[in-house]
């Protein structure tokens, strides 16, 4: 007898959830289940975060700072426990890791949709901060001068560089999970070394809202005169 699902099941849909992993009998060894439902978390993840940064970037646009911080906001609490949910792959022991690794054909986390988009759209939300701060005749070091006289402007800043930060933060601890696992002395089954993976942890969305943060330590800097020696 077929059991009716409930009210919860078909709004999450939870049949077809729950059926988008392998068998047990298809399982590569046990612990491919955990590496499957694991990126599949990450996917959804990804997707709530492009939402936000799209829905960050329209409130840009139609001159709506506040809003925009705010979708920036749940952007970054997405990232900040992103990499928690990649440490769980970390139960598996390297030898199972490689098996599984091997299922996965020239599978890479770096073909990642979710990922990916993050990377691209990303720099988009330059632009308009940028028209943002032009619309009053400001820089980003004239934010950091006056933060509470040009408040939205400042919170939306700030939510930009925790952004930054924090996908830089995700790239990095991949990197250390890739060298946990497979090391980074060897090479992806795609050919390409693992050590290529260091310089994306590097890149910058927003390279201007850095150098202003040197800018402003470089201004306040200038107005001190220690005292000399012996005095």
């Amino acid at each position: 007898m077929t059991r009716e699902l409930s009210d919860y099941e078909k709004y999450i849909r939870t049949e077809e959830l729950l059926g988008l992993q392998k068998r047990e009998d298809e399982l590569a060894c046990a612990d491919e289940l955990t590496f499957q439902v694991i990126h599949q978390i990450a996917e959804l993840h990804f997707k709530l975060v492009m939402q936000y940064l799209q829905m960050a970037k329209s409130a840009m646009v139609a001159g709506e700072p506040d809003k925009a911080k705010e979708h920036l906001h749940r952007v970054n609490l997405h990232m900040k426990h992103l990499p928690e949910v990649f440490t769980m792959v970390k139960v598996i022991s390297p030898l199972d890791y490689h098996t599984i690794r091997l299922a996965l054909g020239r599978g890479s986390g770096q073909d990642s949709p979710g990922f990916n988009q993050i990377l691209q759209f990303g720099p988009t939300l330059w632009v308009p901060f940028e028209k943002l701060l032009g619309e009053k005749g400001l820089s980003p070091l004239d934010v950091h001068k006056e933060p509470t006289a040009h408040f939205a402007l400042y919170q939306l800043m700030q939510e930009l560089i925790q952004f930054d930060e924090g996908f830089q933060s995700f790239r990095y601890q991949h990197l250390q999970l890739v060298r946990r696992m497979i090391g980074l002395e060897t090479n992806s089954l795609k050919g390409i070394p693992a050590q290529a993976l260091q310089k994306g942890v590097r890149h910058e969305f927003y390279p201007v809202l850095w150098k202003a943060i040197s800018e402003l330590t470089d201004w306040t800097g200038s107005s001190y005169n220690p005292r000399p020696l012996g005095e």
